[in-house]
């Protein structure tokens, strides 16, 4: 019987705990409307996989591109995309998703010859030292100039805010600012900013 109270006692604490820790959604105002249940404060998969929808509508939408015909695609550099949270981020999970949307659409190809910090595959590179070396046969070895420049350049920044409510919880607030620049030009042809607001107990880590 003792054991039985024991356990019952158990299962009421971790409720109770569970509930004062629920982390949710929300929408970001004063008036705290919910809108759905949170994995964590920390940004997860989710997150990246809406974030990066919402920007492929807006990006496909957008005037500048609307008019791009599939056998006129532009071709596509990642440039820098800066992580201004304390978490570690992997943000090819955010780009990745957005580019092979962009490829799909037929408007829009990807180099990996050319990124910010480094190719994103160096064989572009590796495979013309090849060049005079007898055991290649040269004819099969890419040619000089037949590399193809980027049009575009996509890059971003993520930020993290965290606020503390006047209820003892806290808001953490992640900002996705992206923008695809003309690379001819230096001018920005789209760029656009989404937020996620969660909300949480204070002494939960976003980490």
């Amino acid at each position: 019987m003792r054991k039985f109270k024991l356990a019952t006692a158990v299962l009421a604490a971790t409720l109770v705990l569970t509930g004062c820790s629920q982390m949710s959604y929300t929408d970001g105002s004063a008036a705290q409307v919910k809108k759905g249940n949170a994995l964590s404060l920390g940004l997860d998969r989710e997150d990246f996989d809406n974030a990066a929808e919402t920007m492929i509508q807006s990006m496909l939408s957008d005037p500048a591109f609307v008019g791009i015909a599939p056998g006129q695609r532009k071709v596509v550099a990642i440039g820098r995309v800066l992580n201004d949270t304390p978490q570690r981020i992997d943000t090819e999970k955010l780009t990745a998703k957005i580019t092979s949307a962009l490829r799909r659409s037929g408007k829009f190809v990807l180099t990996s010859a050319v990124a910010a910090g480094g190719a994103l595959d160096s064989m572009s590179e590796d495979v013309r030292e090849l060049r005079d070396n007898s055991e290649f046969n040269q004819k099969t070895i890419a040619k000089s100039g037949t590399l193809v420049a980027p049009d575009f350049s996509l890059a971003g920044k993520i930020r993290q805010d965290n606020v503390k409510l006047a209820n003892g919880k806290v808001q953490v607030e992640y900002f996705f600012l992206l923008r695809m620049t003309d690379l001819n030009s230096g001018l920005v042809y789209w760029e656009d900013e989404q937020t996620i607001d969660k909300t949480g107990s204070s002494k939960s880590v976003s980490w």
